[in-house]
């Protein structure tokens, strides 16, 4: 699917699908990622495509240097899309540093709730 701007790229793998906008000024990138979600309405609209969009979220990764604040609103279909800090996708938990902590801080919450029931089976 071709983009209505370079700035914004479209990534799919099995179900899941992210929408990357790159930019280095935080205002004209939601601008570009609102021009792209307006564009992908249109389509969905016309091809008759249903997304769950209370499953869906958008995150800022920045340098550590950088501390955006949370952007303006931007929505789907009508619906607003949450600003979130840390999300998944494709089974890793990517937050807006783009650091190990919160995927490691899952794996291991995931593994000790797999040992406490092991040991009590």
């Amino acid at each position: 699917m071709s983009s209505p701007s370079y700035h914004v790229e479209l990534s799919l793998y099995a179900d899941n699908t992210a929408i990357k906008a790159t930019y280095r000024n935080p205002t004209l990138l939601v601008s570009y990622l609102e021009s792209y979600l307006n564009y992908l309405e249109r389509l969905l609209i016309e091809l008759r495509i249903a997304i769950n969009i209370s499953r869906s979220t958008m995150i800022i990764f920045a340098r550590a240097v950088l501390d955006f604040i949370e952007p303006r609103p931007v929505s789907l279909l009508g619906l607003p899309i949450q600003w979130v800090h840390s999300t998944h996708y494709l089974g890793v938990t990517l937050d807006t540093r783009l650091n190990w902590s919160p995927h490691n801080f899952q794996v291991g919450k995931r593994t000790a709730q797999k040992m406490v029931t092991l040991v009590t089976a």
